[in-house]
Formats: C-alpha cells, sequence, structure tokens
C-alpha cells in the first residue's frame, strides 16, 4: 500500500469522525477568516504607508520613502 493510499484513507477516518469538518458552514468559517485576514494586512499596510508619509512631511531629516537623484 502507497503512502498516497494510507493517507486518504487516514483522512476519511478522520471525516467520518468528524463531520463537522465536511460540512458547508465549516468551509464559510474558512472563508470568513481568510477575508478578516486580508483585511487586518490590508489595513496594516495602509496605516503603515499613512505613518510613513507622515514623517516623510513632517522630518525632512528622516528619509523612509526613495527620493530621485
Amino acid at each position: 500500500m502507497s503512502w498516497i493510499e494510507r493517507t486518504t484513507k487516514k483522512r476519511i477516518k478522520e471525516l467520518d469522525e468528524h463531520p463537522k469538518l465536511n460540512s458547508h458552514d465549516f468551509e464559510e468559517k474558512g472563508n470568513k477568516m481568510t477575508k478578516d485576514i486580508k483585511f487586518y494586512v490590508i489595513l496594516i499596510l495602509a496605516a503603515a504607508l499613512v505613518l510613513a508619509l507622515w514623517y516623510e512631511f513632517n522630518h525632512p531629516e528622516i528619509h523612509i520613502l526613495p527620493r530621485k537623484l
């Protein structure tokens, strides 16, 4: 028996033991969590950009963003 067959049988056994893992609700929860993570990553990146721009305009001695030569 190959490792693929063993892992497949093991996975099927786990799904049979825990039917909630195979339900549509579980997939929706995962999709919602993924969307939330993407939103927070974008929010953090936007906040970092705003902070970098603020430093760039209020503290000209600190060069955070690259300047043209």
